[in-house]
């Protein structure tokens, strides 16, 4: 038969608990609910600053693409006038010469 064999050292059982450093007793280990909310309405803060720059960069640069747009058909309006301007004023000379 097998014995079972004895260690020499007592085992005595050594109470390992996990700390829970929420409950620590000092201060600055402890995690105050209202540093929480605080830095909680900060980040939404900041999200929603960071949201309202990212619409107002949009809406700036759609508006410097509309302006662009806008100006070249101005510019294409008046060469269109300027070209029909032109071929009238030729059919008159031409009409002219041969008068």
């Amino acid at each position: 038969m097998l014995s079972i064999a004895k260690s020499t050292s007592p085992i005595v059982p050594t109470a390992i608990k996990s700390r829970d450093w929420t409950k620590a007793s000092t201060p600055e280990l402890q995690s105050g609910s209202e540093d929480e909310s605080d830095i909680l309405d900060a980040k939404v803060k900041e999200h929603h600053h960071c949201k309202q720059v990212k619409r107002e960069e949009k809406q700036c640069k759609e508006e410097v693409e509309r302006q662009a747009c806008e100006e070249a058909e101005a510019r294409a309006c008046k060469e269109v006038e300027q070209k029909v301007r032109e071929e009238a004023e030729h059919q008159v000379r031409k009409q002219a010469e041969r008068e």
